[in-house]
């Protein structure tokens, strides 16, 4: 008794099966019987990760915001030189980011309270947006996984 091993191809969408191979192996107490099917990333996967993608950029921006309205409220307590270049930048580049916020609470000395307001709205605002984005995308896709399936048949030694 031969045993042979036929390898087929199925073609996508058609559901066709193609003879690749068909060879004899060698004769022992078992027979392996292997299926592997694999499926590519689909449209949804390659959308999937864009839109990943802008939760991280968005994740890059709130940290490049509260970067620079810590700054700003770090300078106002230590009273920091407003004529120096580095000051002067943090003050100008964060001024329209606490602005929206000024007059909720009246500063007091050197306290602004605008701009902890305004790091504590951009962040809720910040993560509520990648918590949108990570819901929408959180679906599940069976495309690109690779399924094997192997099965083992004992061969039945003396009868022929």
């Amino acid at each position: 008794m031969t045993i042979r091993r036929q390898d087929e191809e199925i073609a996508e969408g058609s559901g066709q099966r193609t003879v690749v191979a068909d060879r004899p192996i060698a004769r022992d107490d078992s027979v392996v019987e292997e299926q592997v099917v694999h499926s590519s990333a689909g449209g949804w996967d390659l959308a999937r990760g864009w839109v990943r993608s802008l939760g991280a950029v968005i994740l890059v921006a709130l940290a490049v915001v509260e970067t620079l309205l810590i700054g700003r409220l770090g300078f106002l307590l230590a009273e920091a030189n407003a004529n120096n270049g580095f000051v002067n930048f943090i003050y100008d580049v964060s001024k329209p980011l606490a602005e929206p916020f000024q007059g909720i609470v009246a500063n007091s000395g050197n306290l602004e309270y605008a701009s902890p307001i305004a790091m504590g709205v951009y962040a809720v605002a910040a993560l509520l947006l990648i918590a949108a984005l990570f819901a929408i995308t959180s679906g599940p896709s069976a495309a690109g996984r690779k399924v094997v399936t192997s099965r083992t048949q004992q061969s039945e030694r003396g009868v022929r």
